[in-house]
């Protein structure tokens, strides 16, 4: 039996609300993800500094909050959803926080945040051992 073309796309919007409710359970349970939405981040280790590069398309630079604490970077903000009645939702809004743990020191208060066509790069140094002449 085909499926009228209303029954379509009410099994479709069933399905991406599963897939909404499926996403908000595994960022409960994810430890270093929280709130409504989730961007994606890629952290590249560059020598000497960490990249860390967060899609945040639609986000101003005044809804992004940025800490770092020991090994810890924590990027929260938030996106209002758009005025008007839904055909089809798709982009996520509401508040999000990921925390990013390092796998090395860091140097505290160096870090370095830019955000451009919607990507913020945050650099951070690494946090290095110095040398202790010996007598």
């Amino acid at each position: 039996m085909e499926l009228e073309r209303s029954d379509r796309w009410a099994s479709i919007e069933k399905l991406l609300e599963l897939k909404k409710r499926i996403e908000a359970l595994e960022s409960r349970l994810g430890g270093d993800v929280y709130g409504d939405w989730s961007p994606a981040v890629d952290l590249v280790d560059e020598g000497d500094s960490f990249r860390i590069v967060i899609d945040v398309p639609g986000i101003k630079p005044d809804d992004l909050e940025l800490e770092e604490e020991g090994r810890t970077i924590t990027v929260a903000g938030h996106r209002d959803a758009l005025e008007g009645r839904y055909v089809r939702a798709e982009r996520p809004a509401g508040f999000f926080r990921r925390m990013l743990t390092l796998p090395e020191p860091i140097i505290e208060g160096q870090a370095q945040a830019s955000l451009k066509q919607g990507v913020l790069e945050i650099v951070v140094p690494k946090a290095r051992g110095r040398s202790v002449p010996v007598e």
